[in-house]
């Protein structure tokens, strides 16, 4: 698996506009994205056709694999041991790049979603979580291209490829960490389509870009929900006997408490700003009769997801560890104090609640 560098800040907005030939290589996944949602989600579901549609798929995005982004001296941020940010990404082995290009975070996005696509087929995913990944990618897609032409004779040339280890533990512990880059990913674009249609609202913009916006938001949004999927596509057993483990182990180095919380990962601290920047503009016009129900539609759309989201976390939890407590939850407590009788699950379940809570007044 390849390093993944992502911008300083988290955001779309700060990349420097400097392109060579990388978006003729998102016109070139484009198109094989749409073609293989025409396969995934046709009307009759056959597995063997899936199963070579993927194959062929991967062999197709092979020249995407391991990019040469060619970093300026000093664009890669040192990491500071100190900075929660820091340590969240030296584990998942996340590069933070400074006044990183258009170019170079779209070179990412693609070696990324190539290593993703190479190890698909090999998933107990269902055709439905992929269908997400596919249609996030397709958002994902068409924000980088917009407003840009594609030249006919271009070729992806080369002939690189990414490898997925053999051994069981090294390939469980290789989709928990890819499966983050793809998270990653996911938000950094769902949070500037969030920046956008909050934008677009407050400037009295045009509602149907606007309700655009806040689809594709939503659908990369739900494609961060598969790509765990994606991440947790292992045993129980192997999850207790290696991520755990593994987590655990990072954190002692980092001396912190037993486990990785949303509050440490930059990505999701930052396209939760933008969601809830969204929400509170969203609220304060619906209250006021000032909002057009096609974005009441489309932010409802967006509240389905974020509430499916956190069950199937909890799901995840409940099948990778069961009644036991998390390593969050494990790392807090103290010899002596009184056992903590909520499971991972039943947090995540709490958290849903709270979720249900933030948005019921979409419904109102």
């Amino acid at each position: 698996m390849n390093q993944c560098y992502l911008p300083l800040k988290s955001s779309i907005s700060e990349l420097e506009f400097i392109f060579n030939d990388e978006v003729e290589k998102m016109f070139y996944f484009d198109k094989r994205v749409r073609n293989q949602i025409d396969i995934l989600l046709g009307e009759t579901y056959m597995l063997p056709g899936v199963l070579n549609a993927f194959s062929k798929f991967s062999e197709a995005l092979a020249p995407l694999v391991n990019p040469d982004l060619a970093f300026k001296d000093g664009q890669v941020k040192e990491k500071d041991m100190n900075d929660k940010y820091d340590i969240y990404d030296k584990y998942f082995e996340v590069s933070r790049v400074r006044n990183m290009t258009s170019g170079q975070f779209i070179q990412q996005f693609l070696d990324t979603s190539a290593e993703v696509i190479s190890e698909l087929q090999y998933t107990s995913m269902s055709r439905g979580e992929i269908a997400y990944i596919l249609k996030a990618w397709e958002a994902a897609n068409a924000i980088i291209l917009k407003d840009k032409s594609s030249s006919l004779d271009f070729e992806l040339k080369g002939t690189s490829s990414t490898t997925a280890p053999e051994n069981n533990k090294d390939r469980a512990l290789y989709r928990w960490k890819l499966a983050h880059h793809n998270f990653a990913l996911f938000l950094i674009f769902s949070g500037y389509c969030f920046e956008k249609a909050a934008q677009g609202i407050e400037n009295g913009g045009d509602v149907a870009e606007i309700e655009d916006w806040i689809d594709k938001g939503a659908h990369l949004f739900r494609g961060t929900t598969a790509s765990m999927e994606f991440g947790n596509s292992f045993t129980a057993s192997i999850y207790k006997s290696v991520i755990r483990p593994d987590m655990s182990k990072a954190n002692d180095e980092a001396n912190l408490p037993n486990g990785f919380s949303g509050t440490q990962n930059l990505e999701y601290v930052e396209w939760r700003s933008r969601k809830k920047n969204l929400l509170n503009i969203i609220k304060a016009r619906k209250e006021q009769g000032d909002l057009d129900q096609r974005i009441i539609d489309a932010i409802e759309m967006f509240r389905a997801y974020y509430l499916e989201d956190m069950h199937v976390h909890s799901i995840i939890a409940g099948r990778m560890v069961g009644m036991e407590k998390s390593l969050l939850q494990e790392g807090f407590m103290r010899p002596g104090s009184k056992p903590i009788k909520l499971t991972a699950a039943d947090v995540l379940r709490t958290m849903a609640a709270m979720r249900e809570k933030e948005t019921s007044f979409i419904l109102n």
